[in-house]
């Protein structure tokens, strides 16, 4: 109840009241009156609806709000049952004078109806647990809209992808990049419109694809999805609906019961989960969702609410179906739960449409039932809300990119900046060589499509997204953003072929940058396009990195570290360790470091195996220590400049930073000869080991690929230049020192800003 300015009414005698009307609810109407000249007095008021006296009523009724105000100890509130018909009057003017006066309450007269009496019996059962439901559902989807409501589509994405020539719906770009990267190519191969239905059912969650963001079908698939026939109940069962039933097992399917919890479990698992497009759901299943659920007696809950209801358990716990007091913020969050995902236009049913957006006189002021809601629990400047504007940051202005020309000198740089990551990091160098260049830099976050409105981006976007999951994280950043823009692929692989879950990456972009001539023979393989080798700086924190001080009785110490998320396989500790153990099977002097982050993580049967074979080692020799605490990037370049050597026995590498980065520190570098390492290792500055190339298994490396490649080290050839390393310090020096210079020249920042400038520069001259 709410203090307000008292009031004087003349009868017989000048009083002094306290009071409001609070809520014309759709069964009562509560208020409160307090006679502050007399507060022991018992106050009357009298009721008129549309103009006609109905009755006198007491002020006798407790309420704890108001058990401090003097002489009644809270007995002040007055509830009257709503005069039959009331409510079937739209524009019912419903007034509460003080007895014998012509003076109303505060907050009287109410020009009330059905609509204004369902938001008031929920306010009047307000609770602040409900409170805090309500204004959280408004500020989400005031500050985050879940998807684009127009959102971009790229043809690449679309149209049929090579091999799937002869299937029964056309297997888009997407759906066989997704078949590929996530390996399943031998479980499912798409031939059949069921087989491609079912491989959308089992995977499409692992699509990776943001919660603003939606699955590109074609339009055929789409169709088939949607389509399907009644079953012998007359229930009609869609394409979708019979796979995912099927999908998700008897135990589930039993559970579901009527077929409206059927299809509330697919549209939680459509919309919520797999991201799959609105035209995916048959119009009957939409029709039939919208429909009544006979739960409340306006007939406002649809069986979808109804299912939502019953799978959100905040909603459950706070709202029961039946009570009239819930009613309201029930629908409203859900409402706004569609208005945030842009499922407004399929589940927002007209009833509950027309009463957020019903007219309300409320102290002067005309707002909508949400607008009036709101205001009634204080919210700022909730007077002006309505359905539509909050939808209106939906169909804010797609991205717009400045004409391409050398005036409009600057790059869109897309990627991860966290960085703790090899491309991450890449990205983070990538934006500095930019900005010393003089290049302007933009560096769009993922958002939802159509909700950059004003955001004017560069003719030339800089891409430094993973080469097997680009294609989504585009769709995730928006494709507005990539419409129209030149694009370049900033992308490495490290085996000698491509997986095919790479190709519909290359085929998005029109121009590749790579790091090493290695990455560049590889991705030439199967892109047409222009390909420009563009190594990246080394972080200046390298030359100015802290030595800890060394104990004098330190043996030699031999380093190697790696991110375990790159796979053992790939990096190949347990070679380093058995090069070690022959290189010195005895000796005391010396001891090899191996620093591993994330090091429990394991990607295949022969990663692990690879782990687990390095680990049984290790503990077998105490001069093998394994380093897995994790550091910031000073204090593992400090613990690297305190070794004497430094060992990668890769099977392959896209650049290889770790061994650039002991390179100029002036540290020698023994590593494999193959692959990027080449560009900047040679016999006159580091120690290269021999060994042959080879096939890869099938789990040894991410998306292999059959006939793919790469380099097995010779652990003897190993072994014997780390002996050299260790007893030829004059060679050792010398190789190191001719490495420190190679690397802190090729590498230098000014030399890469030119590199950068002098291409973006054609780029824009020539588009």
């Amino acid at each position: 109840m709410n203090a307000i300015s008292p009031i004087r009414a003349e009868i017989g005698t000048i009083a002094t009241y306290q009071g409001r009307l609070e809520f014309v609810t759709t069964g009562k109407i509560y208020g409160w009156l307090h006679n502050q000249s007399n507060p022991a007095e018992e106050c009357l008021i009298d009721l008129y609806v549309d103009g006609r006296f109905l009755g006198t009523h007491a002020c006798n009724e407790h309420h704890k709000a108001l058990s401090g105000l003097p002489g009644r100890n809270g007995f002040l509130a007055f509830n009257i049952p709503l005069p039959a018909g009331l409510l079937s009057i739209d524009g019912c003017c419903v007034d509460i004078k003080i007895h014998g006066t012509r003076m109303s309450i505060p907050g009287a007269p109410v020009i009330t109806g059905l609509h204004r009496a369902v938001i008031d019996t929920a306010l009047s059962g307000m609770t602040p647990e409900r409170q805090a439901l309500c204004a959280s559902a408004l500020s989400e989807t005031t500050n985050q809209t879940k998807r684009g409501r127009d959102r971009g589509e790229d043809a690449r994405l679309l149209r049929p992808a090579k091999g799937f020539e002869g299937s029964e719906l056309t297997v888009g770009g997407f759906l066989a990049h997704q078949l590929y990267r996530l390996q399943e190519q031998h479980n499912f191969h798409l031939r059949s419109a069921a087989d491609l239905t079912r491989f959308l059912v089992r995977h499409a969650e692992r699509f990776t694809l943001a919660d603003h963001a939606w699955c590109p079908l074609p339009a055929d698939v789409k169709a088939y999805l949607a389509s399907g026939e009644e079953d012998a109940t007359g229930f009609f069962r869609s394409r979708l609906l019979s796979a995912y039933r099927t999908g998700v097992g008897d135990a589930v399917d039993n559970r579901l019961g009527s077929g409206e919890d059927a299809l509330c479990d697919l549209a939680h698992w459509m919309f919520g989960k797999a991201r799959l497009p609105k035209e995916a759901l048959s119009p009957r299943h939409v029709e039939e969702l919208n429909t009544s659920a006979r739960i409340d007696r306006h007939g406002l809950i649809s069986h979808f609410y109804a299912g939502m209801h019953a799978r959100d358990p905040e909603l459950a716990a706070a709202f029961d179906l039946r009570e009239e007091r819930a009613l309201f913020p029930l629908l409203l969050a859900i409402s706004l739960w569609l208005v945030r995902w842009n499922l407004d236009d399929l589940f927002l049913p007209p009833e509950v449409r027309a009463l957020l957006d019903a007219p309300i006189h409320h102290d002067g002021q005309v707002m909508t039932g949400l607008g009036y809601f709101y205001t009634r629990l204080g919210v700022p400047g909730a007077q002006v809300l309505s359905l539509s504007s909050l939808r209106q940051r939906q169909s804010a202005p797609v991205a717009r990119h400045l004409p391409r020309t050398p005036q409009a000198k600057g790059v869109n740089l897309f990627g991860y900046f966290d960085g703790g990551t090899g491309i991450s990091r890449n990205a983070l160098f990538s934006r500095d060589i930019l900005q010393d260049a003089g290049f302007g830099v933009t560096m769009p976050m993922m958002a939802v499509p159509n909700r950059h409105a004003g955001e004017e981006l560069y003719p030339i976007n800089l891409i430094h997204f993973g080469l097997l999951g680009a294609p989504g994280d585009m769709i995730n950043h928006g494709l507005a953003r990539f419409a129209g823009a030149y694009n370049i692929g900033f992308f490495l692989w490290e085996t000698s072929a491509l997986p095919r879950s790479a190709h519909l990456a290359l085929e998005m972009m029109d121009e590749v940058w790579t790091m090493s001539a290695f990455c560049a023979d590889t991705l030439g393989q199967h892109f047409s396009g222009p390909i420009h080798i563009v190594p990246n700086c080394v972080d200046e924190r390298v030359l100015k990195a802290d030595t800890a001080k060394r104990p004098e009785e330190q043996p030699f110490t031999f380093y190697f570290c790696f991110d375990a998320r790159s796979w053992y396989t790939r990096k190949n500790p347990l070679a380093v360790a058995r090069a070690f153990q022959k290189a010195f099977p005895a000796e005391k002097e010396v001891r090899l470091v191996l620093r591993i982050r994330y090091r429990q993580t394991s990607r295949s049967i022969a990663d692990l195996a690879h782990k687990l074979e390095l680990d049984r080692l290790i503990e077998s020799d105490p001069r093998i220590l394994v380093r897995d605490r994790e550091l910031s990037y000073a204090d593992s370049l400090a613990e690297m400049r305190s070794c004497d050597a430094y060992v990668s026995l890769h099977r392959a590498e896209g650049f290889g930073y770790t061994m650039v980065e002991a390179m100029m520190m002036g540290k020698p570098v023994i590593a494999s000869r193959y692959s990027a390492n080449l560009d900047y290792m040679s016999d006159e500055t580091g120690f290269l080991v021999g060994g042959c190339e080879r096939y890869l298994d099938s789990d040894e490396y991410i998306g292999a690929t059959p006939g793919a490649r790469w380099f097995e080290p010779d652990i003897g050839d190993a072994a014997e230049a780390m002996r050299q390393v260790w007893e030829d310090r004059g060679e050792t020096q010398r190789r190191a020192a001719a490495g420190a210079a190679l690397v802190r020249s090729r590498f230098a920042r000014p030399v890469l800003q030119e590199l950068y400038a002098s291409r973006l520069s054609t780029i824009l001259q020539n588009i």
